[in-house]
């Protein structure tokens, strides 16, 4: 993640951190790199990786801060 992503991401981690919210900036994430899988371009595994790693979120983490520290430590690729 790029440090003006980790900051936003830092902004809402805290004991109030939802899994809505949570939910809600990862899902503005998907449609922000929707463009990944266009027709005429080849995703990389990288970033099938990063896009499965948001989806599965919720299911791979047991406190909606925990997914938020793994979030801001995953590396998103380029």
């Amino acid at each position: 993640m790029t440090t003006a992503d980790n900051d936003f991401l830092l902004h809402f981690l805290n004991e109030n951190t939802s899994w809505n919210l949570i939910r809600d900036i990862r899902q503005h994430e998907l449609k922000n790199t929707d463009w990944w899988a266009l027709k005429d371009l080849t995703m990389s595994q990288a970033k099938k990786d990063y896009r499965t790693f948001l989806r599965n979120m919720p299911e791979s983490y047991d406190t909606p801060q925990e997914a938020l520290t793994a979030w801001i430590e995953y590396e998103k690729p380029e």
